[in-house]
C-alpha cells in the first residue's frame, strides 16, 4: 500500500511514547518522530526507504524522522517501540544519517524500555526532563557508535520526490502514465518501477487503478454523471475495463456499489490533517 502519515498523540507535555505490539502488522507510513523498534521475541521484516530488513530476536532498527517504513511480524513475535519526537535530539542528528536502520551494537534497550515506561507513568515531577535526557542520551551513543552515511542527499530526494509524486498523481490522476511517473522522478521507467514498487509495495500499475477507482466512488456517490461519464474522467479506456477494475478492487459493480460504502481512504495527501493509523486490527497492543 502507499505511504500515508501517521500522527502520534502524546501524553501532555512528553513527547516520548513507549509499548509493545504482539503479531504486528502495518501499512507503509511515515511520521516526523523518530522510532526505535527493538525485536523482544520472535523475528520481523521491517521495510525502511522500500528496503527489507530481517530482524531476528534482539535485534533493533531506528527509523529516522519523514521515513517511509512498515513492519511484517512474524506470529507471536513482541515488538517493543520507542517513539518520540525528533526535535528532541534534533542536535545529535543534523546533518546525520545512518548507514543502514539495522544498529550493530547493544544498547541495553530492553531495560530502557522498563526504564521510560515507569517513569512515563510515574507523578515526578522532574519525568519530563528525564524521559527527555534518556531519549537524547540513546541518540548520541547510536550516532557515536554506528556508521554514518556519506550519501544521505540521494536518500532524501528520492524520498521526497516519491511523496510528490504521489501528490501530483492524485491531481493529474486521469491521463498519467508510467512514463510521466519516472519522468517526474527523474528516473528510467525500469528503475522507477522498481523502485515505486520497492516504496508501495505494489505496481505503479496496481496503485495508479486504486487512486482512480477512489475518484469513481467518489463521483458515484455525488452523482456526477453516467458510469460512462465517470469511467473516462477517472482514466478507463473504456466501460468494460472500468467495470472490470471497479469489481477487482470493490466487490462491487459501478451500478450496484451500497451507498454506505466508504471510500477506499488511499487518497495520497501529505497535508497537517491528513494523517491515519497503520496498524492492522490483528496486531495487539500489550
Amino acid at each position: 500500500m502507499l505511504a500515508k502519515r501517521e500522527l502520534r498523540q502524546y501524553s501532555g507535555d512528553i513527547r516520548v511514547w513507549v509499548g509493545k505490539y504482539k503479531n504486528l502488522t502495518n501499512l507503509p507510513h511515515w511520521h516526523y518522530d523518530c522510532e526505535l523498534i527493538f525485536i523482544d521475541r520472535g523475528g520481523a521484516t521491517v521495510y525502511v526507504g522500500g528496503t527489507p530488513y530481517v530482524c531476528d530476536e534482539g535485534m533493533s532498527v531506528f527509523v529516522g524522522s519523514r521515513e517511509t517504513h512498515y513492519i511484517n511480524a512474524e506470529p507471536g513475535s513482541v515488538l517493543s517501540f520507542f517513539l518520540f519526537d525528533h526535535k528532541l535530539i534534533k542536535q545529535v542528528t543534523d546533518g546525520r544519517k545512518l548507514h543502514e536502520p539495522i544498529l550493530s551494537h547493544d544498547y541495553e534497550l530492553a531495560a530502557l524500555f522498563d526504564t521510560i515506561d515507569t517513569e512515563l507513568s510515574s507523578d515526578s515531577p522532574l519525568r519530563t526532563l528525564s524521559v527527555n535526557n534518556r531519549i537524547e542520551r540513546l541518540a548520541i551513543d547510536i550516532f557515536s557508535n554506528e556508521r554514518i552515511s556519506n550519501d544521505r542527499g540521494e536518500d532524501n530526494y528520492l524520498e521526497t520526490r516519491y511523496k510528490d509524486l504521489l501528490k501530483d498523481i492524485d491531481k493529474r490522476y486521469a491521463d498519467y502514465t508510467l512514463s510521466d511517473a519516472a519522468d517526474f522522478s527523474g528516473l528510467s521507467e525500469s528503475y522507477f518501477s522498481k523502485f515505486f514498487k520497492n516504496m508501495a509495495d505494489m505496481t505503479f500499475s496496481q496503485y495508479l487503478n486504486l487512486v482512480r477507482v477512489e475518484k469513481a466512488i467518489e463521483m458515484i456517490k455525488r452523482g456526477d454523471g453516467t458510469m460512462t461519464k465517470i469511467a473516462i474522467e477517472c482514466g478507463f479506456g473504456t466501460i468494460r475495463n472500468f467495470n472490470r477494475v471497479f469489481k477487482d478492487i470493490t466487490g462491487y459493480n459501478p451500478k450496484s456499489l451500497p451507498k454506505t460504502y466508504d471510500s477506499l481512504g488511499l487518497h495520497p495527501t501529505y497535508g497537517v490533517e491528513d494523517v491515519f493509523n497503520p496498524t492492522s486490527e490483528e496486531s495487539e497492543l500489550l
